[in-house]
């Protein structure tokens, strides 16, 4: 009789455990997410827009340094590539300078530069670099009246924002070195050297 009853006993436990185990449900926890920066927005295509701000130039001329300062105000395009949070791509750029120094000034500077930023979402953070050109006129009473183009090179960098899909404004520096041109006989070379502090907004197509 006892027998029995453990070998019931026995039987009723190997069924139920069982049972019991499978009604229990195991849930895999959750992976915590890792830090990491993405770029939530796209930086890559044809942009073309307008951007004006500050200038300082200095001009080396008959052996004395000058400066002026003026406004600014011009064009730009470019295009943007992109890979991952990297932002890399080619711009344009034509300003128009408003000082009036008298004896030297830089009428236009213009630049074809190269661009390398990393993109924190809607937000760029780049450096910039390329060649850059300025329209002179030397203009000196009793001395002589001349105009050049004077070629260097511009260097700086700044931050964009991608206020919408298509409107970034954006907030730059730049320094640009123009060298010495040789502006003839009566004035012989003129050195030139320009800061920049630019604010613009563009459409990215």
């Amino acid at each position: 009789m006892h027998i029995r009853l453990v070998a019931c006993a026995a039987l009723a436990l190997s069924v139920a455990i069982p049972a019991a185990a499978a009604d229990l449900t195991y849930e895999t926890p959750a992976a915590q997410p890792g830090w990491q920066v993405s770029s939530a927005y796209d930086w890559s295509g044809f942009y073309l827009g307008a951007q004006g701000g500050y200038s300082w130039s200095q001009t080396k001329i008959l052996g004395s340094d000058q400066d002026a300062n003026s406004g600014s105000a011009g064009l730009h395009a470019g295009y943007n590539f992109q890979s991952g949070n990297i932002v890399y791509g080619i711009e344009n750029d034509f300003n128009y300078n408003f000082e009036k120094n008298g004896d030297a000034d830089l009428e236009w500077d213009a630049s074809g530069r190269a661009r390398l930023g990393y993109a924190w979402g809607r937000t760029l953070f780049f450096a910039t670099a390329g060649a850059a050109a300025a329209g002179g006129k030397v203009d000196i009473p009793a001395v002589g009246k001349k105009d050049g183009i004077l070629i260097g090179w511009t260097a700086g960098g700044g931050i964009e924002h991608a206020v919408t899909d298509n409107i970034l404004v954006r907030g730059e520096y730049r320094h640009l070195d123009f060298g010495d041109k040789d502006f003839g006989s009566a004035i012989g070379d003129v050195g030139a050297s320009q800061d920049k502090l630019l604010f613009g907004t563009s459409y990215k197509f």
